[in-house]
C-alpha cells in the first residue's frame, strides 16, 4: 500500500474520481492532476486532456497513478496499461476504512469512506469497494469488479472479474458469482451466479430484458 504523503495523477474526472481525490487528501497525499473532460473551474487541481499526458506526467515526474472510473472493463484495461508502462498504481485505501493486514489489496484497487475488507480475503487488480460496502472474511474478489456503495459480501464469497454488485446488495456466505456479473441494487444474492447474467430481487433472479443495468466499457487504454 502506497504512503500516505506521495503526489498523485487520476485517470478521470467524474464523480467516482472526486471520490477518489477526497480519499487521498484526507490521507494526507496530494493530487497534482486528474485527467479527462471536465468543465472549466470544476476542480481545484490541474484537469489534463486525456490518458495519453496523464501518462507523460507520472513517467516524468513519478508520481503515482489511480484509475478512477466507474465502467468495469475500461477501469481494468486501464490499470493494466499503466502497469505495463512501469508506473506505479498503489491501491488507494480511506482513512475511515477498515482493511485487515491478513487480506491482499491488488494494484490499482480503491477502498473508499467507512468500507471494510476482512481478513484472508484477496481482492484483484482494479477493483472498487465503495463507500461503506463490506467484503467479509475469506473472499476473493476478481480483477475489474466493483463493490457499490452499501453492498455486503459475506464470509467465503468468489465474485469473478468484472462484476458489478449494486448498492445495498447482499451475497449471502459462499456464494460463487461468475465474471461479467450484475448484482441490481438491493438485491439477496443466495445461490450461484453464472458468468454474464443480471441478477435482481429477493431472493436474486435472472432479469427480465430492460430490467438489468447497463455499462459503458467505451473508454480505451491511451485513446
Amino acid at each position: 500500500m502506497a504512503p500516505r504523503r506521495a503526489p498523485w495523477v487520476v485517470f478521470g474526472a467524474g464523480g467516482h474520481a472526486r471520490a477518489v481525490v477526497d480519499v487521498i487528501e484526507r490521507a494526507g497525499g496530494w493530487v497534482v492532476a486528474v485527467s479527462g473532460l471536465a468543465a472549466p473551474g470544476s476542480w481545484h487541481v490541474e484537469c489534463l486532456e486525456d490518458d495519453l499526458q496523464a501518462l507523460e506526467r507520472v513517467r516524468a515526474e513519478g508520481l503515482r497513478a489511480v484509475v478512477a472510473i466507474g465502467s468495469n472493463q475500461a477501469r481494468l484495461n486501464l490499470v493494466r496499461a499503466i502497469l505495463a508502462e512501469g508506473a506505479l498504481v498503489p491501491a488507494v485505501v480511506a482513512g475511515t476504512a477498515t482493511v485487515s493486514p491478513r487480506s491482499r489489496l491488488a494494484d490499482g484497487t480503491v477502498v473508499l469512506e467507512h468500507a471494510h475488507v476482512g481478513p484472508a480475503t484477496t481482492v484483484g487488480v482494479g477493483v472498487i469497494v465503495n463507500t461503506g460496502a463490506v467484503v467479509e472474511h475469506d473472499c476473493a474478489v476478481g480483477d475489474g469488479s466493483h463493490v457499490a456503495p452499501g453492498a455486503t459480501v459475506l464470509g467465503g464469497v468468489v465474485i469473478g472479474s468484472g462484476t458489478f454488485v449494486g448498492s445495498g446488495a447482499r451475497i449471502l456466505p459462499g456464494v460463487v458469482v461468475g465474471d461479467d456479473v450484475t448484482v441490481g441494487a438491493g438485491a439477496v444474492v443466495t445461490a450461484a451466479v453464472p458468468d454474464g447474467l443480471t441478477v435482481v430481487g429477493v431472493p436474486a433472479r435472472p432479469a427480465s430484458v430492460g430490467e438489468g443495468k447497463s455499462r459503458n466499457t467505451s473508454r480505451g487504454a491511451f485513446r
